[in-house]
């Protein structure tokens, strides 16, 4: 079951166990006493049944299994994902901005500094952890595309097509809408979602 560990039992445990025995012994106690104990204790099972349980990665380079000499391309994207991960969209987006801004990414390590400009402008159009400002990851994702990340240009389709955004704009969806469709139409391993909703957007913006 996954979901939510106490953090005082994280004395006990180094993460969320699969399994929690709770073992009931009688106590020489009024029969009334009893019933409101058990009243209490029922209770607190039930809200630690239904509450989702959710332990927290270790953000540290040892616990990504990365070292100080790691490349710092490398820690800042696996840093960054990791604190994605944990929803706290703030670090993440401070370790994909240094990465976004380094000078002279080795090579091999090229491919990830393009992926955080595609994970800021999505954090940066809906807010989170970010003020959010879309015309910015606008730019954010047309500077992906241009350097060959193609699942930004499904977020430009959405941008451009869907009129509730500020950043709606019916030339521009055509363009990216279709380029979007072509691009998740050729992968080998389909996306069912995404293509419905690129084709939504681009008939939309083709009646």
């Amino acid at each position: 079951m996954d979901g939510w560990l106490c953090p005082a039992l994280f004395k006990y445990f180094d993460s969320a166990p699969d399994n929690i025995y709770v073992q009931f012994k009688q106590k020489n106690v009024s029969p009334m006493h009893n019933r409101k104990n058990m009243k209490y204790l029922m209770l607190i099972i039930f809200f630690w049944l239904v509450q989702p349980v959710y332990a927290k990665e270790d953000c540290s380079l040892s616990g990504i299994e990365l070292e100080e000499e790691s490349n710092d391309a490398v820690k800042l994207y696996y840093t960054g994902t990791c604190h994605y991960r944990n929803k706290d969209y703030q670090m993440a987006a401070k370790q994909w901005k240094q990465l976004s801004q380094l000078n002279n990414v080795p090579r091999e390590y090229e491919e990830l500094q393009i992926n955080v400009l595609n994970n800021l402008g999505y954090l940066m159009f809906f807010g989170y952890g970010v003020e959010k400002k879309q015309f910015e990851a606008v730019d954010y994702w047309q500077k992906a595309v241009s350097l060959g990340h193609t699942e930004s240009e499904y977020h430009l389709c959405h941008a451009y097509a869907d009129t509730k955004e500020s950043t709606y704009n019916k030339l521009k969806a055509k363009q990216h809408c279709s380029k979007a469709l072509l691009i998740y139409n050729g992968l080998e391993e389909k996306d069912d979602e995404i293509l419905r909703q690129i084709k939504k957007y681009n008939n939309q913006v083709n009646e």
